[in-house]
């Protein structure tokens, strides 16, 4: 059974709360991912959801990321904090195999109860995985990375949610099905793709390279603590396009 809990921090109280969650068999990577939202302006709480069986990184990565009961913990977390203070951001960022478990968390969550954004660094689930239940629980927008130099996901014979295709870390997310309830979902999801001028941040594109502080700070935070929509996102599908067509 895998393990889960706090990161010595505090579920409940108020203002806004960040639960960050490693991936599998890799616990290196809260400090830099706390410190570049640090030294972006954040200044509430920062919590690490720690979600690993201990068993190995193939254990987790294959088996615990996709067990039911592993991201319910994670989603009985964002709902204490949520019935803690209802206006209180929440920010809910996974790495790799963690994503699985982010997306399984947000798909348990009960009805109303949301995070207002969730951020998939080097998602190593599938580009094809439906996100239309996850978004029910996400106020505000879904940010994932992806690089075609993701060295690592190449390798993978299985995505950590057990979805076939390939992983959303070298792709990014594909809008596979389109219903009026997928569209308006998929209006709120912003693939972040490597381009060449992430190299000044320190991103050239590697699988955990996306965690480094430079890159939270100049990349991630800026989408996150701002209530704004940010001037360079493109969202999978194009709310005014759908507003025009239903006219």
């Amino acid at each position: 059974m895998a393990a889960a809990g706090a990161g010595g921090c505090a579920d409940s109280g108020k203002g806004p709360i960040v639960f960050f969650l490693d991936g599998a068999g890799w616990y290196s990577s809260t400090g830099s991912v706390e410190q570049g939202l640090r030294n972006a302006g954040y200044k509430g709480r920062y919590c690490t959801h720690s979600w690993s069986a201990y068993l190995g990184p193939a254990h987790d990565h294959f088996v615990t990321a996709r067990t039911k009961g592993v991201g319910k913990a994670l989603a009985n977390r964002i709902e204490k904090a949520r019935k803690s203070d209802p206006e209180a951001r929440i920010v809910v960022i996974g790495l790799s195999a963690g994503t699985a478990v982010v997306l399984s968390a947000l798909e348990q969550l009960p009805g109303g109860v949301e995070a207002d954004y969730a951020v998939l660094l080097s998602p190593s689930v599938s580009a094809e995985h439906d996100l239309t239940n996850a978004m029910q629980h996400v106020k505000r927008r879904l940010y994932a990375t992806s690089s075609p130099r993701d060295a690592l996901l190449a390798t993978l014979a299985v995505n950590a949610d057990g979805k076939s295709g390939p992983p959303a870390g070298e792709t990014g997310f594909r809008l596979v099905r389109r219903t009026e309830k997928t569209e308006a979902a998929y209006s709120r999801v912003v693939n972040i793709r490597w381009q060449p001028s992430y190299l000044a941040y320190d991103w050239e594109g590697g699988h955990t390279s996306v965690t480094r502080s430079t890159v939270i700070a100049a990349v991630i935070a800026p989408r996150v603590l701002s209530d704004e929509p940010y001037p360079l996102d493109r969202p999978l599908v194009n709310i005014g396009a759908l507003a025009t067509r239903a006219e």
